[in-house]
């Protein structure tokens, strides 16, 4: 009389997405949203809209120093030139206004 031997049983399935993790970019985008939010109400408005350009001027060198680091996943959303232009000329428009616009402050 023999005996089977049982069959193992199969491994859990992996995680689905293999990808970068985009937390980097994600701690920039709280980190620098969280402080903007809070000069904002502790100092002024002027002072969070300066801190809204300072973090996409962040993400921007981040992005142009480091275009494909697996740590900064979420920072290259489309071509380099295109982030790039997203990144500073956002951070350019929002710091002239938070520098000129009256009564901000």
């Amino acid at each position: 009389m023999t005996h089977a031997k049982p069959e193992p049983a199969a491994a859990p399935p992996g995680p689905r997405f293999r990808g970068p993790s985009p937390r980097g970019s994600y701690l920039l985008v709280i980190v620098g949203v969280g402080l903007a939010v809070a000069l904002g109400f502790l100092v002024s408005s002027r002072v969070g809209a300066l801190m809204i350009g300072a973090t996409l001027l962040v993400a921007g060198v981040w992005r142009a120093a480091k275009p494909r680091t697996p740590f900064a996943a979420g920072l290259a959303v489309r071509s380099k030139g295109l982030d790039l232009a997203w990144y500073f000329g956002g951070a350019a428009i929002i710091i002239f206004l938070g520098l000129t616009v009256p009564y901000l402050g």
